[in-house]
């Protein structure tokens, strides 16, 4: 019997996903557990598996295209059997039968992170003067890259109500990127031709959204203190130094934040009362330090955890970052991987940035704020010397720890960067 599969619950936050790209077509079978989909929500790219075995008869929305939660995005049935016109509307609470997140994906009872996914979930807008040009994440990614005017095709797309889709930009590429080609694409050009002086309105992408209502609600709720210090990263220099040139021949390398981290699970074990939550007027103490590493994105933020931090070295924690961080900008992380940090590590060195101040991911009681390392002299036993020297900030929330506790961890925090062979233990 044909079924409606629908756009399942990926994340606790989650009302709309975006179908990044359909991995099977229509007629095509299928068998349980087979990967069908990827779907796009607020915070990252979730593969998309079969429940059962059966075969695709429709597909009802296409890649790039945007679902609400519950709503149904393809039917699944036998061989030649006729597709329904129409079926009950599902549960949005509901399982879907036919598929599901892919092992590992599915949410997480604690509260969520701060982001999640790539920026390819809304649609966009181009504020020409022919009005807003209705865009599938994919097809802007695609006509960004290629250089394409997009506004040329404003109502002409191949989606519902002429959204331009990503086969319309694939078109255009195998055109030869010569839309005026096409007869009615150069009438639209010589009647509506778009202003360069326009402004450009472009809608929040799920994961922006999520950024927005997570971070306004953090600074409305969360009475935020900072304590702010000095590291002298001159010792941990050199250390790195000598273990990448170490590890030269083993592929491995490990970053300053490789040690930052780990300086960090190790300082939080050491102070349980600044390495708490406050959840529901009660708080809850960490047994782990899953670190949070904040990931820039092209168009936003993600930051996927190392779990467990305290219980990995230098190396482990290295190698399991360079994955993550590879997979979050390539749109590859599995839920799991977004959920359940105790404390974050935001680190802006890398952009010049002397000294900043972030805002705490709830449930989590505290984020550290990275800057530069510089080197600059400095009195040493009474002697000018020149070292280098890293700003560090940590915002608390005041309802899990006190100032002394959150002086007490950053004074630890340093203490272990500053004798980086700690680190190694």
């Amino acid at each position: 019997m044909a079924e409606e599969l629908v756009m399942p619950r990926l994340s606790d936050t989650m009302e709309q996903g975006t179908i990044g790209r359909w991995l099977v077509h229509e007629g095509d079978a299928i068998a349980e557990g087979d990967v069908i989909a990827e779907i796009e929500t607020d915070k990252a790219t979730m593969e998309f598996q079969a429940y059962a075995p059966g075969t695709v008869l429709k597909i009802l929305v296409g890649d790039g295209e945007t679902a609400d939660l519950g709503a149904p995005i393809a039917i699944v049935g036998e061989p030649g059997e006729e597709v329904p016109e129409s079926s009950p509307k599902p549960d949005p609470d509901a399982t879907p039968r036919h598929a599901a997140p892919a092992e590992g994906e599915r949410p997480a009872a604690s509260p969520p992170a701060v982001v999640a996914a790539p920026p390819r979930a809304a649609e966009s807008g181009n504020g020409a003067s022919a009005g807003t040009v209705r865009v599938s994440p994919i097809a802007r990614r695609m006509a960004d890259a290629a250089g394409l005017d997009l506004s040329r095709l404003a109502g002409r797309g191949s989606g519902p109500d002429g959204r331009i889709v990503k086969v319309d930009v694939e078109r255009l590429l195998a055109e030869g990127t010569a839309p005026a080609s096409a007869p009615e694409i150069a009438e639209v050009r010589r009647s509506e031709p778009p202003s360069p002086a326009a402004d450009e309105v472009r809608e929040l992408t799920p994961m922006l959204k999520a950024i927005a209502h997570r971070m306004a609600e953090s600074k409305a709720t969360v009475p935020h203190f900072y304590v702010t210090a000095e590291a002298d990263m001159t010792r941990a220099v050199q250390m790195r130094a000598e273990l990448n040139e170490g590890l030269a021949d083993r592929g491995g390398k490990i970053s300053l934040n490789d040690l930052i981290v780990r300086a960090c699970a190790m300082a939080l074990l050491d102070h349980p009362q600044a390495h708490r939550s406050y959840v529901d007027g009660r708080h809850v103490y960490h047994a782990h330090a899953n670190v949070g590493i904040a990931v820039a994105l092209d168009d936003g933020l993600i930051v996927p955890v190392v779990r467990e931090a305290d219980a990995k070295t230098v190396l482990e924690i290295s190698a399991e970052t360079r994955d993550l961080a590879g997979r979050a900008r390539s749109g590859g992380l599995k839920q799991h991987e977004i959920e359940g940090a105790t404390f974050t590590v935001s680190n802006l060195g890398m952009f010049g940035v002397s000294q900043f101040s972030a805002i705490i991911n709830p449930p989590e009681s505290a984020i550290l704020a990275v800057g530069a390392t510089v080197e600059r002299p400095v009195v040493v036993d009474g002697q000018m010397a020149v070292r280098s020297i890293m700003a560090v900030t940590l915002a608390c929330d005041h309802r899990a720890c006190s100032g002394a506790d959150g002086a007490r961890l950053l004074q630890t925090i340093t203490r272990n960067l500053q004798a980086p062979s700690l680190l190694l233990a």
